[in-house]
């Protein structure tokens, strides 16, 4: 292996190590279910919450009354905003976590360039229901130096039916 395959492996497993012990970042109005910060948020879909390196991961309770998940095929995340001025490799996690412990991962996106924000889509695969939470989680895949900041700015999360 080369040396920067190497110390992207090493940058990777410290960043996990370091998130999990993290709490998750929130979304408007707090609550509290299985130990994970949730919360739901805005009806306003012009707001933006934010992901960067300090807190790399959000959660969005599902809203039976406003989400139409039955129907859904596809979970879209609109990355509104990308403040990553030195392009730093930047992946995104998105994961179905019912009620309880267990969080099913539903798909993995990119940014290209790592500066250009848009819309994403990763399929629901039947296994989201009408309880739990979305949550999106951004890995930074190259080693960042000390003073560099990353932010994206994420609007509400969406589910998506088939066209």
């Amino acid at each position: 292996m080369k040396v920067r395959e190497i110390n992207s492996c090493v940058c990777l497993l410290l960043l996990l190590c370091c998130s999990s012990s993290c709490s998750s970042q929130g979304l408007g109005k707090q609550s509290q279910v299985n130990k994970v910060k949730r919360e739901t948020i805005d009806r306003s879909d012009d707001r933006l919450y934010y992901l960067d390196n300090t807190n790399p991961k959000l959660s969005q309770l599902i809203d039976p009354a406003r989400d139409q998940v039955g129907d859904a095929k596809f979970v879209q995340v609109e990355v509104a905003e990308v403040v990553n001025p030195k392009r730093y490799g930047l992946t995104f996690d998105v994961y179905y976590e019912p009620s309880s412990d267990v969080k099913i991962q539903l798909g993995t996106f990119t940014l290209y360039p790592a500066d250009n924000p848009g819309k994403f889509i990763v399929p629901t695969q039947g296994k989201v229901r009408n309880e739990g939470a979305i949550v999106l989680s951004m890995v930074i895949t190259d080693k960042m130096e000390a003073n560099d900041q990353v932010k994206v700015g994420i609007k509400r999360i969406r589910f998506v039916k088939a066209q």
